[in-house]
């Protein structure tokens, strides 16, 4: 089986005829639309539904402080001196432009945070269908957006993971410009200069961003390869034109993230990234969380857990067909090694000539493929500190949507002979996962496949609720609770929420005037979360729970004036 090639129609079936293809193209297009707008709508309406995650409370104190820097004319520093340690290893760029947007006052500014978070998100997710269609062809872009957006693990994250998700969208962008530029051999300038702005922005965001310089030297190489087999000596011009533009994307990238990141501007920049990326890469991160019922250590997590958590989160339909996906990329992988193997035994070193255009010829594609299992193993192979399921390769889904889209068009050929039936299963397993989604809303990204159980079985097996966002669906019963009795009008309850090191910030999700506790004896009600039951060793009387599928992800605790005392 040969190595796909770089004009997007590598997915083994005949071309088909303009006319044909012109209307696939339209059709394609017309749909992925559809699904883009109603995804909008559909998460811009609920915006207000999500309380804030456990990691947004700090990054809203980092977001004003990081913008009065530029804005002080580089004088304030209260971002290096007075928010949570190391929260300045991060990049503040996306913070900044969420203070900015909430300083206009348009809604609530948890709303306004959820709102940004998501059309980024969403902004991400729409990267993926150009960079589909150019690797894979016709619908492939469709089904990777549609398969990320079945995903309750990624569609949850989209509104309320505040750094995660930002990098997810850096990372999409500079990935299809990356493509888009192997694809031209030699680069145009306005390419050089988009895809040099979206990879500084990557690195501006986190320090992982700087493995977009790994797909950029490594599909360049492949068009200097290209050249060299076409043209020899005589491609000299056009070798020094591929380093230079190469070269000019590197310049730009980390003029972008000097500009962009207050943290590499105090300092020498290479020295600043390097003491953020070594922080980040030896994370003194150190607690315990079940994993598939085994109890394991954040920075002691087996070879296997990505993967494992993975096959845990992604839908049946995503798993099945990013298996397929992997054989057949992976089977032209093996045959062109063969074939390598074989020409060299054949004819020496002279045979490798038409393998290596081959291979260079598939530099898009074999971008895309490091961009969806490089990432996993490297932290793998660094035996880097891993919590709170994916959140850290939430990037890599839609990567692996790609492949899974590769995995459908090898079966198109089987699908089109009885299009019916696999027609009819399909929508029925999206109709299940809608439907579980909407009833897990606002939890969706606690959402897991049947391999794991359902959100059921792999409630207590593994780390479902980690951003607590149980809570806030908490704390909207209990105000149903506490108006209905009509107490408390005079003298407020004082509620404890267990956030961990944040509950005198929980005020910020209160929408009656409530006073935010911190020591649970004091409290009149206690709101405990999965991860933090901080209830266990009181007095406190269970009076209500928030459910899914059975399971309590929070649960109302009363006490003192609760109790009616």
């Amino acid at each position: 089986m040969a190595l796909e090639r770089v004009d997007g129609e590598g997915s083994g079936f005949a071309r088909p005829k303009l006319g044909l293809a012109f209307a696939a193209r339209h059709a394609e297009t017309l749909l992925v639309l559809l699904v883009l707008g109603v995804a909008l709508v559909i998460g811009l309406a609920t915006a207000a539904d999500y309380g804030p995650s456990t990691d947004e409370f700090n990054t809203d104190e980092y977001g004003p402080k990081a913008l009065a820097w530029y804005t002080s004319a580089f004088a304030d520093r209260s971002q290096f001196e007075t928010v949570e340690e190391y929260l300045w290893m991060y990049g503040p760029w996306f913070q900044m432009l969420v203070a900015a947007v909430q300083s206009l006052e348009l809604a609530n500014p948890i709303t306004v945070r959820h709102a940004m978070t998501f059309l980024f998100g969403l902004a991400g997710l729409a990267a993926f269908v150009p960079m589909a269609r150019l690797t894979v062809g016709y619908w492939a872009g469709l089904t990777a957006l549609t398969l990320c957006l079945l995903t309750g693990y990624l569609y949850g994250n989209l509104f309320f993971a505040p750094i995660d998700v930002p990098f997810m969208f850096a990372m999409s962008w500079s990935t299809l410009s990356i493509v888009m530029m192997v694809r031209q051999v030699v680069p145009s300038w306005r390419l050089t200069l988009v895809t040099g702005l979206a990879t500084g922005l990557a690195i501006a965001t986190r320090t992982g961003g700087v493995i977009t310089h790994a797909y950029l030297v490594g599909g360049m190489s492949l068009c200097l390869l290209e050249v060299l087999l076409r043209h020899g000596r005589a491609g000299y011009a056009q070798l020094r034109q591929i380093a230079l533009h190469t070269l000019l994307v590197i310049l730009i990238a980390w003029l972008t993230a000097i500009a962009l990141w207050p943290w590499l501007q105090i300092g020498n920049p290479l020295i600043q990234f390097l003491e953020a990326y070594r922080h980040f890469d030896t994370l003194d991160t150190s607690f315990e969380f079940q994993n598939w019922g085994r109890l394991t250590f954040t920075d002691n997590v087996p070879a296997w857990y990505i993967p494992g958590q993975l096959l845990a989160r992604l839908p049946e339909g995503f798993l099945a067909l990013l298996l397929l996906g992997m054989a057949v990329w992976f089977g032209a992988a093996a045959s062109w090694t063969r074939a390598t193997l074989g020409a060299v035994r054949r004819s020496g070193i002279m045979g490798l000539r038409p393998l290596a255009a081959e291979l260079a010829g598939s530099r898009a594609v074999l971008v895309v493929s490091v961009a969806a299992f490089g990432p996993v193993a490297v932290l793998i192979l660094q035996g880097s500190t891993l919590y709170d399921g994916v959140r850290h390769v939430l990037f890599v889904i839609p990567m692996l949507a790609i492949v899974a889209a590769r995995g459908l068009t090898s079966l198109l050929p089987v699908l089109r002979r009885l299009p019916i039936v696999p027609a009819a299963l399909a929508v029925a397993h999206a109709a299940a996962i809608v439907l579980m989604l909407v009833i897990l809303h606002p939890l969706e990204y606690i959402a897991m496949n049947s391999l794991a159980g359902g959100v059921a079985g792999a409630y207590g097996r593994f780390d479902l609720d980690y951003w607590s966002m149980a809570a806030p669906e908490a704390l909207r019963r209990l105000e149903d609770r506490i108006d209905a009795e009509g107490r408390f009008a005079g003298d407020p309850p004082r509620v404890l929420v267990c956030l961990a090191w944040r509950e005198q910030l929980a005020g910020v999700m209160f929408r009656r005037n409530w006073i935010a506790e911190t020591h649970p004896e004091e409290a009149d009600y206690l709101i405990a979360t999965e991860r933090w039951p901080c209830a266990h060793g009181t007095t406190a009387v269970l009076v209500d729970e928030i459910k899914r599928f059975g399971r309590p992800f929070a649960r109302i605790y009363a006490n003192r004036r609760g109790l009616g005392e």
